[in-house]
């Protein structure tokens, strides 16, 4: 799941999970006889037994016990990287959007419309005939405008036309809600410009790392040769090790705080002198007096190489960004050769996927995936799901006040305040209520290409022109097909998609159980986001203000502490680590959301008695269900490049980590002290 923080110049903490529903083929998660409980208004649907390895001891490894015969009849095909139920689910789903898009092609309505929007850009993508035609002809303008340059002053010109198409090159600007003052919009301005995932790929000194290094080289000399003749790669590459330099590491992107550095136009000109910051604002169309700065140092680096860098170096420079930008967009050669480096070495992934499922993935991700949405949400949703999730969402806020109330290490200061804002949440459920606008965007059948860049102009002027306006409160962030959800701590919301109200998450059909085992630690993770590591920096009104004594901050360091400490021991390859620091939020999220899901779920039994299915109470039930939403099998580059990168720890450890904290998992499975499933007393991390 996501929390929303866009304190860099990406969306912070946002992850890769896309999973959506359908129907389900030979690998579907079965029902039997033995899997109904039955209640006083008929059968409804319990846990997936056949996934279960009951040979596992659960009280050494639940995960192994809860979806081991899942793991190991389900291979991971060598299209993905990863395989779980979720991917099952997502086949599914891309054959009703799939659907959506052809139908869209051929009846696509008015001009303008969601239908003609996504169903010629879906063509544009398709026609690999055409685009292969076209050649380097689409990028041919962007290219000729950099070999242009006659000094580095036109560095700004440059730069300005490329991030008005959405080219990463060098920094980035854009548009937030300011962090401390959120009832207006400010300018954001951070690091950007890199190639590889991030700072530590340049740097680290293991044998993996420096492969990547060593294949990334060889891919700029491919990329190069198939685009221009006479490159400098190393020029490129070099103006790349000197970003990155001063780049910040995932983990320090998580310090909010020290990356709000409002300063004036003039102070930024002072900070990082060599580049004309008023005239690259006016370019952009963006008038300001002040804008906040994500990464003080590594803006006067990038104020630095625009004077020292030659001309020479920064042409090539640019003109690999333009080329790894565009690998994805043009021929079938260039497609390929970006895949071999980005899927293959760096997560494994053996094979690219058919051409119209990329398709469907690249219309929902792309700035018109809500228009594919409110097609899709007409025929694949239901508002008997809104309402229940609507319940349950407040099922599960009463009892997380409940516990606030009951917290023996905070004050009843900082208790007010927490219970503010959680009677504060905004929650947004299914779909927008008012549906994106695409007045002014352009999209042709015919050249994909010309798409992405009248995409990317859209969505960023769309984005700069928020300054001086009220803040959009109606805005998704995400697609409402999508299977994820995710909290913006400045808007102080939690949202929903539909795609989430479904199998495996929730169904009307499931038990108490299990939908609060799976829908319920969702809502509870999403809640909890608020009060987490970095969302407890945010108050009711969603402004970044300190509301903790200072005494019941210094105890709740201490108990995420235990949580860095226990997550960081956890080795998922010989020698490669989870970082314990990068994915606190998340863990602090599971922890507290299925912690405050189980209580709520005790609440839903209202004293009825517990039924014992297939030789399982429903406490076990609870926690095995939610085991198995997390049950993938992953290939080692991609777990590498998971650890590197995302704040979400591995499926396994997210299942394992969070309930061997748990007494109410102890109970249920009689864990008893020195069990490997049972942290020591004193390492167990007791917080929301």
């Amino acid at each position: 799941m996501k929390a929303f923080f866009r304190i860099s110049v990406s969306i912070m903490a946002f992850s890769t999970l896309v999973v959506s529903c359908g129907e389900t083929p030979e690998n579907e998660v079965k029902t039997t006889d033995e899997e109904h409980v039955a209640t006083s208004g008929g059968e409804v649907e319990s846990l997936d037994f056949t996934a279960m390895d009951t040979t596992a001891d659960p009280k050494v490894d639940f995960y192994q016990f809860a979806c081991g015969a899942w793991l190991a009849s389900n291979p991971i095909p060598e299209e993905e990287s990863r395989w779980s139920n979720f991917n099952v689910l997502d086949d599914n789903n891309n054959d009703i959007l799939k659907n959506l898009l052809e139908d869209a092609q051929a009846n696509p309505g008015p001009t303008g419309g969601a239908k003609q929007l996504i169903g010629d850009l879906y063509k544009s993508f398709s026609d690999t005939v055409h685009r292969n035609e076209m050649g380097l002809a689409p990028i041919q303008p962007v290219l000729n405008q950099i070999d242009a340059m006659t000094s580095n002053a036109d560095l700004v010109d440059v730069l300005a036309s490329l991030h008005a198409i959405g080219v990463d090159a060098g920094f980035g600007l854009y548009v937030e809600q300011d962090a401390k003052l959120n009832d207006r919009y400010a300018a954001y301005l951070g690091q950007g410009g890199l190639g590889l995932p991030n700072r530590d790929y340049y740097f680290n000194k293991d044998d993996r790392s420096v492969m990547i290094r060593q294949e990334y080289d060889k891919h700029m000399k491919t990329m190069f040769d198939l685009v221009v003749s006479n490159p400098e790669k190393e020029a490129a590459y070099n103006i790349e090790i000197d970003l990155a330099k001063e780049s910040w590491p995932p983990t320090e992107l998580r310090d909010i705080e020290a990356q709000y550095n409002k300063m004036t136009i003039s102070e930024l000109g002072e900070m990082a002198p060599g580049f004309d910051w008023t005239a690259y604002f006016d370019k952009r169309g963006v008038s300001i007096d002040s804008i906040i700065v994500g990464q003080k140092n590594f803006m006067t680096q990038f104020g630095k190489l625009a004077t020292s860098k030659s001309l020479a170096d920064w042409k090539n420079y640019l003109k690999w960004t333009v080329i790894n930008h565009t690998a994805g967009y043009l021929t079938t050669e260039l497609e390929r050769a970006n895949f071999a480096f980005y899927s293959t070495v760096l997560r494994g992934t053996e094979k690219m996927k058919p051409l119209w499922k990329r398709g469907v993935m690249m219309v929902t991700m792309s700035p018109v995936g809500e228009a594919l949405g409110e097609v899709f949400v007409q025929d694949n949703f239901t508002p008997e799901a809104k309402t229940k999730v609507d319940e349950m969402v407040d099922n599960i806020t009463l009892v997380f006040d409940e516990r606030i109330e009951q917290l023996d290490w905070m004050s009843e200061e900082t208790k007010v305040k927490a219970k503010e804002k959680l009677s504060s949440f905004a929650r947004k459920l299914g779909f927008p209520d008012v549906w994106k606008s695409y007045e002014g965007l352009s999209i042709v059948p015919d050249n994909y290409v010309q798409n992405q860049f009248s995409l990317a102009r859209f969505n960023i002027e769309d984005n700069l022109g928020r300054l001086g306006k009220e803040i959009n409160k109606d805005e998704w962030h995400m697609a409402p097909q999508i299977v994820n959800a995710y909290y913006n701590p400045l808007l102080n919301e939690i949202v929903f998609p539909a795609g989430i109200m479904q199998k495996p998450f929730f169904s009307e059909n499931f038990e108490d159980a299990v939908n609060y085992a799976r829908m319920g630690a969702v809502i509870g993770h999403e809640l909890t986001h608020g009060f987490d590591d970095m969302g407890s920096q945010f108050d009711a009104t969603g402004a970044m203000v300190n509301w903790w004594t200072a005494e019941d901050k210094e105890k709740f360091d201490a108990k995420t502490q235990l949580l860095i400490d226990q997550y960081s021991d956890y080795e998922v390859l010989e020698g490669v680590f989870i970082n314990g620091q990068l994915t606190l939020g998340e863990n602090i999220a599971d922890l507290g959301g299925l912690t405050i899901a189980y209580h709520a779920y005790k609440k839903s039994l209202e004293g009825k008695e517990d039924v014992v299915v297939n030789g399982f109470t429903g406490d076990q039930r609870f926690f095995i269900a939610f085991g198995q939403v997390w049950q993938n099998n992953i290939r080692d580059n991609a777990l590498v490049q998971r650890v590197n990168n995302d704040p979400h720890s591995p499926g396994k450890y997210r299942v394992n980590g969070v309930v061997s904290n748990m007494p109410e998992f102890f109970e249920a499975f009689d864990v008893q002290e020195g069990d490997p499933m049972r942290q020591p007393e004193d390492k167990i991390a007791r917080i929301w």
